[in-house]
């Protein structure tokens, strides 16, 4: 399951970088950063937390603790003892690069180019990667693309070009300690292959954990499967707007395809309350006329009203509020009723 050897981790040093043995070749490695050479779970808690703050400076300021992926490095130095040139390349910012460059020289990456975001690129990570490669490395045989599998566009970059990519996956040992790294390869059910970076204390069962990822598709194939779920249930959401005669909505292909599953839910709400009224209607018509015409003109009026929300952006932005039940479907309306005013 694994072609490396745990190895145990000194808490500071000063690794030399290997030095040439042959001339440098055409070939070229390409690796990322974040995820890859820098295993950066501790920094994490910067964009994930219980407040919901992502705060990226400091998160970037934090990289100069990174654990090293030595395996990694080790692997690296040798393509370039071969001649072989190593290109790094981040969406790390550039406001880091002095850390950045002490990161690599105390764990001996050797390299010849380092590739970091210009402040205020946001562009995704496949878009800013593929542009600066095309830009400076068209021509040079790329051998492999070590990318993170936090950024499956760029696996699929690389797979449109036919270049060798491999993913590194989270870490999956409890994270307790950091004396003991271990690197896995997994090969899994879809054939496709990547590797694992597993530390902590060794109460864990990392075999066994490996044994599980090995059972499943990788990052990337599950990435496809769900991709390909999500375009058939937002195609049928499509097809039933247009039977219902919903006008198309407007925004970008990816906010389209992800407002008319939302919308879908709250016009198949909405059906579930107009089938209510019908079932009581004449009981509610009998109890008090005046009032249920009123509620029954606030709901035509509330499904008017939505019927004419095309933004995407509209339905996405208020999908937490809605919910395909009947009761979803009354509270739905009725917001929309009071705040118009249709009651």
């Amino acid at each position: 399951m694994s072609d490396y050897c745990p190895v145990h981790l000194p808490t500071a040093a000063l690794f030399p970088v290997p030095s040439r043995t042959m001339p440098v070749s055409d070939e070229i490695v390409i690796c990322g950063l974040d995820g890859v050479l820098a295993l950066l779970e501790h920094r994490l808690r910067f964009l994930y937390n219980e407040e919901g703050e992502r705060d990226w400076d400091r998160f970037h300021a934090a990289c100069g603790e990174d654990m090293p992926n030595l395996p990694l490095i080790h692997r690296l130095n040798q393509a370039r003892q071969e001649g072989v040139a190593v290109i790094l390349v981040t969406g790390r910012s550039a406001t880091v690069e002095r850390e950045t460059r002490d990161w690599l020289a105390r764990w001996g990456v050797g390299h010849d180019a380092l590739w970091m975001r210009p402040s205020g690129d946001f562009n995704p990570a496949a878009k800013y990667k593929g542009a600066l490669i095309e830009q400076h490395y068209a021509g040079r045989k790329i051998r492999r693309v070590y990318e993170s599998a936090q950024h499956l566009d760029v696996a699929r970059w690389c797979t449109e070009r036919s270049i060798p990519c491999t993913l590194f996956g989270p870490n999956q040992g409890n994270g307790a300690t950091r004396e003991i790294f271990d690197l896995k390869r997994v090969a899994h059910a879809c054939e496709h292959v990547t590797l694992y970076p597993f530390y902590g204390d060794d109460d864990y069962a990392w075999d066994d954990r490996a044994g599980q990822l090995a059972q499943g598709a990788c990052l990337l194939c599950a990435d496809d499967e769900a991709r390909a779920e999500r375009e058939q249930k937002a195609a049928e959401a499509k097809l039933a707007a247009r039977e219902r005669g919903l006008p198309p909505l407007e925004g970008s292909e990816k906010q389209v395809a992800w407002a008319e599953g939302v919308r879908l839910s709250a016009f198949s709400a909405i059906d579930k309350v107009n089938r209510w009224i019908e079932q009581n209607d004449a009981a509610a018509e009998a109890e008090d006329p005046d009032h249920w015409h009123t509620v029954k003109q606030g709901i035509r009026k509330a499904t008017a009203w939505l019927e004419e929300q095309t933004e995407a952006k509209w339905w996405i932005d208020h999908r937490h509020g809605i919910m395909n039940s009947l009761d979803g479907g009354r509270a739905l309306l009725s917001a929309v009723a009071e705040r118009e005013g249709f009651f």
